[in-house]
Parts: structure tokens; sequence; C-alpha cells
């Protein structure tokens, strides 16, 4: 009873957990793990740490403030506004592709090949669609935050079994691809990119604490903080076990993940049959797959709620209408069209272009996980200056130590997208 009561406080940041503990982890941190042993462990400890602040400021605004990020974007300047939604526009399609085409190879590798990759794709893109539009996220948002405690157990029971079988370190082996090179500074940028995701999931995260319905004060940003803490550290966590279950399964083995989808999600699956047996391969075949199609879910969720909310800020005549449009039953039915329109159009362009990337799923991962990358400090800012901005009171802005860490981690994300694009383009 006591887990139910905790469970019950839990929401949006288990759904922002849910969105991050997807690709950036059961796939990305395994591939760091298999090709490269730990070297890559301070990475995604660097992502973690220079993007919390970035993250936190989508709970804490909306909990302090009744208002989501992209209203703050608007008070910040037109400018601002609508650089995101071009920025949204230019990324969503490829986001959601990625994540629909890893969970469509785990339900072939699950349910057989009586489907081709695509078909699963429209397959799962369809139920997601339905779902949303029936109205049943509610229901699959309390089954989510059960099968991220499941996965979160899984994973830790199959990392003790492996490091009883294999020990604490990976085998003695040749990395596949040497640190330093330029294959590996592109997959860095990759991981990075998405670890724990992408920033820009704050706006989504904030939109969902509005949508709690909570009174807006100190109180409900104290209770969305704590909640976005929860998920933050799961996501560290498992992170940090995928990769470990990366390195002791396929490190210095030969082995490393295939670029077709089907192969790729049999190699992942494989992992936890090969720390714990056989026996649980069915087992974590569902698990991976449900976590994936959470993350599918949340973000075909997420960008059609930012374009409703762009829709409703640019009829609001300068007055904040609620998410639900109760204030102006028009507006609430024309927000409602856009969210469908959104979703449509959202699904209809994700298939269309995993149709094409379908024989190499790591392509597309590495593509859109980069964008992610190079994309990152323009967000951060953005996020920065909404905290900065009139809607806080002083003493709820970042002050102190802790805003000297924020402008820090702002320093680092610039630098490294700077460096890549120097990197990529001019030597």
């Amino acid at each position: 009873m006591k887990l139910a009561k905790i469970m019950a406080v839990l929401g949006p940041g288990i759904v922002w957990a849910a969105t991050s503990i997807g690709v950036s982890h059961i796939v990305q941190s395994t591939r760091a793990g298999a090709d490269f042993g730990f070297a890559l462990l301070g990475f995604i400890l660097l992502a973690h740490i220079v993007k919390y602040p970035f993250f936190l400021f989508g709970p804490k605004y909306a909990g302090l403030t009744g208002k989501s990020l992209l209203d703050g974007y608007r008070s910040v300047g037109n400018w601002a506004f609508y650089l995101f939604l071009g920025l949204t526009f230019i990324t969503m399609f490829f986001v959601q592709s990625g994540v629909t085409i890893v969970t469509a190879a785990l339900a072939m590798n699950l349910f057989g090949d009586v489907l081709s990759l695509s078909q699963w794709a429209a397959l799962v893109l369809g139920i997601v669609c339905t779902v949303l539009l029936i109205g049943h996220y509610k229901l699959l948002n309390t089954l989510l935050k059960w099968m991220m405690l499941v996965l979160v157990i899984c994973s830790i029971i199959a990392w003790f079994a492996a490091v009883g079988r294999l020990g604490f370190s990976p085998s003695e082996g040749v990395p596949t691809i040497e640190v330093g090179s330029m294959a590996s500074i592109a997959f860095i940028v990759a991981l990075i990119g998405w670890m724990p995701t992408a920033i820009e999931v704050s706006v989504w995260h904030s939109l969902w604490i509005l949508s709690r319905g909570a009174k807006p004060g100190v109180q409900n940003a104290k209770d969305a903080t704590t909640d976005f803490n929860v998920g933050y550290a799961a996501s560290l966590l498992l992170a940090i076990i995928f990769l470990w279950l990366g390195a002791l399964l396929m490190f210095g083995q030969g082995e490393g993940f295939a670029s077709s989808a089907a192969a790729f999600a049999g190699q992942l699956v494989g992992i936890y049959s090969n720390a714990l047996g056989e026996w649980s391969w069915l087992l974590m075949a569902i698990v991976t797959f449900v976590a994936l199609f959470s993350s599918t879910f949340a973000v075909a969720d997420g960008f059609p709620q930012v374009w409703k909310r762009a829709y409703q800020l640019n009829h609001a005549h300068n007055t904040p209408i609620p998410l639900d449009g109760s204030d102006d039953a028009q507006h609430a039915r024309k927000g409602n069209v856009v969210y469908i329109v959104a979703l449509s159009v959202l699904a209809f362009g994700s298939w269309w272009i995993i149709s094409d990337f379908s024989a190499d799923i790591t392509a597309l991962l590495d593509f859109v996980t980069t964008v992610s990358f190079v994309s990152a400090p323009i967000y951060a800012w953005l996020n920065y200056k909404v905290m900065m901005g009139a809607d806080v009171d002083a003493q709820y802005k970042p002050q102190g130590l802790f805003r000297l860490y924020t402008l820090c981690c702002l320093s680092i994300l610039t630098l490294f997208s700077v460096f890549y694009i120097c990197w990529k383009f001019l030597f």
C-alpha cells in the first residue's frame, strides 16, 4: 500500500523518465559499453550533470507560475517562440522516427517477422495515435509507472547476474573503435545528444505538469521538482547499468551491434538472456518493448501538445489560456483540431522516414541524436532566460553557486556544440 501511495505521487517526472529511458539508455548506453567498455562512463555522467539545471527549469517554472516553458519563450520574445517552433518542426519527424523504429524492431523480435519493419512501425504508430485520440493517456501513464519499476528491477537483477558470472570488469580485449578516432567522436556526440534525453523535452515536461491541474505555487513547484528528481535519478542509474551490461557481455568479444533493425533488436534482448539465462528472454523482450513503446507514446504526445499550446498562445491576445481551454470552448475545439492534425502529420512523416532508414537503424539514431547535441545550448539558454524572467520571483531564480553551476553547464554545452561543428566542417 505504501508503494502504491508513492507511485500515486509520481507523475510527469516518470513520464519524462519514460521519454529518456529508451533510445539513449537501452540502445546508446549499451552500444557505448559494447564498443568502448567503461571508457565512455564519464561522458554519461557529464551529460546528466550539465543538462540537469535546464531540465529542472521545466517543472520548476510550470509549478511556480502555472505556465509552460513555451509561454516563457513567448515572454522572452517572438523570435524565441518562433525559433523553438522552427527547430521543433525540423527535428520532430526524425525524433519520432528514431524512437519508433527501435520499438518496431523490438516488436518484430518479440512477435516474429510476420510483418516487415515498416509495417510494424505503421502498426505501432497507429496504436499510439488511436490511444491518444480516444483519451486513454491517463491509463497508460498509470501503467507506465509500474513498467518503469519493473524495468529498473529487472535491469538491476541482470546487472547482479552478469557481475556474478563475469566479475565487475569486462574481459580483456581490443575495443572495436579506439577512443579519440573520428568514429568515436561522432558516437560520443550521438551519445550525449540524447543522454538522458534532448533538452527540448523540458517544454513537454512543463506542459505535462500543467495538465495535472495543481494550483501554482511554491508547494506545487517542490512536488514537481521531487517528482522530476526521482525520474532523473532513475535515468542515471539505468544509463550506467546498460553501459555496464554492454561492457561485460559484448566488449572485447569481437561482436558489435548490427545495423539492421531485426538483428539489432535480437542482440539487445540477448544481453539480458546471456546474463540471466534463457528463461529471461521472453520477460526482457516484453519489458524492453514496453520501455521503448512508452518513449514512442510520450514523444508522439509531446510534439502535438507543443503545437496545440502554440496555437492557444497565438490566439490568447496576451491572456494565457488554460490547457483544457475551459474559458473558451471555441478555442478548445480548435486546439484539439490542431493536436489531431499535428499528430497525424507527425505519424505519417515519421513512418515515411522509417521506410527509408529501415536497413540501417544505427545511422538514423546517430543522426537524430547528433542534431539534439548541436541544438542543446540553444534550448538550455532559452530555459535559463525564462527562469531569470519577470514571471519568477527573485528568490526562486537561480542564485549563488547554483547560478554559477548553471552558467558553467551552459558554457560547456556551447563549447561542445561549437567544437563538433568546427570538427565536422573545418577539420
